[in-house]
């Protein structure tokens, strides 16, 4: 996995998780039944595994089969990445006329990205129309066929405001500014569409007021389509049978006609990246028949990245037998610095089942990226029973699996997870007493203030993160990075 990843790779990518995500919520709070068609389009985890699927749009909605292309943005734009040279990666590959391109503002609160309510949704045949507007930005890389920005013209308001006016030049706007001042502005077209008329409200940074595309989609229109992933399943497009096929379990109401459908296809699919998924769905539904599939591909795969895909859907899946398989995954020593199993032990986590009591074994493991991830998997939500396992590894285990103990406690930090601590702290472990200084001040404090470890945590708590604003993640990386530049 990807430990020493560029800090502004996972900037972005967790901005883009973020965007999809409030999409999501925007799309339900408009009747939709939004999943994610491209696995981990909602996540920020990296991993160093590559792979390979099929060209997807995010995200999905079940009920009437529209599908959505979601980018998040610091600066709302009409915006999106193209390689002029390499067809496999145009901006518009694998998207329908009738699929949506919804652009989302993003802003930092508290060192974290944040998304708008509301994100700005064109249909795909409308930019196409007007692609030949589109600007292409200089290469994100000096490689052969890099990527680039392409980029419609659009109005974003940079205030607040209330639409005057519109003519076919020009809109008019009282824009609403510090202490509720007041001014006009006019936004000169030049050849845009006006989105917006005479009485409409508009959010800086968050709407699109006007741009060369014909026309914002209008949502309402596809709410009563009605999408058959059943028929589907037969599409002679590799796309459509896998968005179908993914679909199927979040159709309740197709669920008795769903899993011999899915078994027939399984029987019959040739392209190995649809039938995983299509073993996926029906192991959700469970089908004995898919879950005989997903084991044979961890087993035998026909690509050498499948198996990876496998587990990312057992972490879905959150069954006995999906339980069952990762944690045979995510014990075996032969696997060694296979990050299969750091993916599985990553499933058995809060990330998936939370199986916490099968990931206390592996907090010490030799494998190195496998304690870390089983470290890092427990949740707040850890049970009272595996939180005193931890403790009393803690207390009585040896130096490695004490300080991994420890620094699972710290990240879960729960009520619980302090009390607990507390206790073996005023029973005389130290490393419990270290575990407590290290976590926030604001969580620890409601536990000790009035008992004897208040005077015995004040010294170590002045240097934990929330107290000290050099213990925060960013300062700790930023000082790391300049005391590295010691030639001099």
């Amino acid at each position: 996995m990807g430990f020493k990843a560029d800090t502004s790779f996972l900037h972005f990518l967790s901005m883009g998780a973020v965007g999809v995500r409030q999409t999501m919520t925007q799309l339900r709070k408009a009747g939709f039944l939004p999943i994610e068609l491209e696995r981990y389009c909602a996540s920020n985890k990296i991993w160093a595994t590559k792979v390979k699927r099929l060209r997807l749009p995010d995200v999905m909605c079940a009920r009437t089969g529209l599908r959505f292309e979601i980018r998040a943005k610091s600066t709302l734009a009409i915006k999106m990445s193209d390689a002029v040279h390499n067809p496999d990666r145009r901006w518009d590959v694998g998207l329908r006329d009738d699929d949506i391109a919804a652009f989302i503002s993003m802003v930092e609160i508290d060192g974290k990205p944040t998304a708008a309510e509301e994100a700005v949704f064109f249909q795909i045949k409308d930019l196409r129309d007007s692609v030949d507007t589109s600007k292409l930005g200089p290469p994100k890389s000096a490689s052969e066929g890099a990527e680039r920005d392409r980029t419609w013209p659009a109005c974003v308001p940079k205030r607040d405001g209330t639409v005057l006016s519109v003519d076919q030049t020009k809109i008019i706007a009282q824009m609403r500014g510090n202490e509720d001042q007041f001014r006009k502005q006019t936004f000169t077209l030049n050849g845009k569409h006006p989105y917006v008329k005479a009485q409409d409200e508009f959010k800086k940074n968050v709407s699109i007021i006007a741009g060369s595309p014909s026309k914002l989609a209008d949502l309402s229109e596809f709410r009563e389509r009605v999408y058959d992933p059943l028929a589907s399943l037969h599409h002679e497009n590799a796309v459509d049978r896998y968005a179908a096929a993914k679909t199927l379990p979040f159709r309740e109401e197709l669920r008795t006609a769903a899993v011999p459908a899915l078994e027939a296809l399984l029987a019959a699919e040739e392209e190995p990246r649809v039938a995983l998924e299509v073993a996926g769905s029906a192991a959700k539904l469970g089908s004995a028949s898919g879950e005989d599939r997903i084991v044979e591909i961890l087993a035998n795969p026909t690509l050498p990245y499948l198996p990876m895909e496998a587990v990312f859907i057992l972490t879905e899946l959150k069954s006995p037998f999906a339980k069952q398989q990762l944690v045979a995954l995510a014990t075996n020593d032969q696997l060694h610095g296979d990050e299969r199993r750091q993916a599985a032990v990553w499933g058995l986590g809060k990330a998936g089942i939370k199986a916490y009591d099968e990931i206390v074994q592996l907090i010490s493991s030799n494998d190195e990226n496998v304690a870390m991830h089983a470290i890092v998997a427990f949740g707040e939500d850890t049970p009272e029973p595996v939180l005193r396992g931890l403790v009393q590894n803690v207390i009585d285990g040896e130096t490695r699996r004490a300080a991994a103990a420890s620094e699972a406690l710290r990240l879960i930090a729960s009520e619980a997870a302090i009390r607990l601590l507390a206790d073996a702290a005023l029973g005389g472990s130290i490393w419990a007493l270290a575990t407590l200084g290290r976590i926030s001040p604001q969580r620890v404090k409601p536990v000790t203030d009035g008992s004897i470890l208040e005077e015995k945590l004040a010294p170590m708590l002045l240097l934990s993160e929330g107290a000290n604003w050099l213990a925060s993640e960013d300062r700790v990386l930023d000082i790391a990075f300049l005391s590295k530049q010691n030639l001099y």
